[in-house]
């Protein structure tokens, strides 16, 4: 239990990350988060890992594995004290079924994608805070002021619980059965089962936690570690294709009526890189490289000259222009063709 005033923190948790940049992100989002009560040591190599290790209790290890050589078993066994002492994380980028099932089999207690996204950010602090049985700060408790539909199925699912999330906006949108912490039944309108889970992501409402009943049928039998990941990505995937066709509506020195041109390239990704859309782009690679490099040098410029945050930076071709927008969550191209004016 945390002192009065909460002098001492609640939580001993040691973070590593041999990324600097994800490291200080991860770092600062989790002290935020649990309102300094997570006492945080973050290190970016093993070695200095096991040097924290050493001096002191560790209640929460998290692991960023950014490569897939790394032992993981033999790094959660090198801490000074057994392992089953403390709960294991490991955050993969990118998250495959084999990094996986390598975690799990290694001794991790639970495995998720690294988040770098706030909404990512504030999912995984849930599911890490409902591993360790660490109470939650108030403004989590709420379902929907605060703890969004993925969080919220996180916990379920970890605590392996038997409920019923409701979605609904006037009237039932659709429902989610969770037997056991497995997601088994979803239904949405006249549609059920993976499609129809992931349909819910993209509805906007409320959402209620009911007790358990036995659904008509059984039609989810993926882990829910996947069917959230797809989901997640799925709805991730469509809000980005609606931002990028703002993009192309917003085009300056169109005339009134006509379009500004027509789109003949487009590229969607996730803040760490992670393909969501592509379409007739050739060279995903080299635009991926061209967005990273535009956003970490506008992290650095733009504070400099106090402009205040890069929206989105045009380029004009001899043919048409390229819109490409760099932020934290996402990462778009867009090349544009102009318009053919015929005599």
């Amino acid at each position: 239990m945390a002192k009065e005033n909460n002098i001492e923190p609640e939580l001993h948790v040691l973070i590593v990350d041999d990324e600097r940049d994800d490291l200080a992100i991860l770092d600062d989002s989790f002290r935020a988060l649990s309102e300094g009560r997570w006492h945080i040591d973050a290190a970016d190599s093993v070695g200095e890992a096991l040097q924290i290790a050493k001096k002191g209790k560790i209640q929460l290890v998290v692991l960023a594995v950014n490569t897939p050589v790394l032992d993981v078993s033999l790094l959660f066994s090198s801490f000074g004290q057994p392992p089953s002492q403390f709960k294991k994380v490991v955050m993969a980028s990118p998250a495959t079924d084999e990094m996986r099932a390598a975690s799990l089999a290694a001794g991790a207690d639970l495995f998720i994608e690294k988040p770098l996204s706030p909404e990512g950010l504030k999912a995984a602090f849930a599911s890490m805070s409902e591993l360790v049985g660490w109470v939650l700060p108030q403004h989590f408790q709420s379902g929907s002021h605060g703890v969004g539909m993925a969080d919220l199925i996180q916990m379920e699912c970890l605590a392996r619980n038997s409920s019923v999330l409701e979605l609904f906006h006037e009237h039932s949108l659709g429902r989610i059965y969770i037997e056991e912490g497995q997601l088994i039944h979803a239904v949405c309108g006249e549609i059920s089962g993976e499609r129809a889970f992931q349909k819910l992501f993209t509805l906007t409402g409320t959402y209620e936690l009911h007790n358990f009943e036995l659904p008509p049928e059984r039609t989810l039998n993926r882990t829910w570690e996947f069917l959230l990941g797809e989901a997640v990505r799925y709805r991730d995937s469509l809000n980005a294709r609606h931002q990028a066709s703002k993009i192309l509506a917003s085009g300056h020195g169109a005339v009134a009526g006509e379009p500004a041109g027509k789109a003949a390239e487009m590229l969607i990704c996730s803040g760490i890189g992670e393909v969501l859309y592509r379409w007739q782009c050739p060279d995903a690679a080299g635009r991926l490289v061209l967005l990273q490099e535009i956003a970490r040098r506008a992290e650095k410029i733009i504070p400099e000259i106090q402009l205040g945050k890069l929206d989105r930076l045009e380029i004009q071709l001899s043919a048409g222009r390229a819109v490409l927008q760099p932020r934290a969550d996402r990462l778009i191209f867009v090349r544009v063709e102009d318009n053919l004016v015929k005599p």
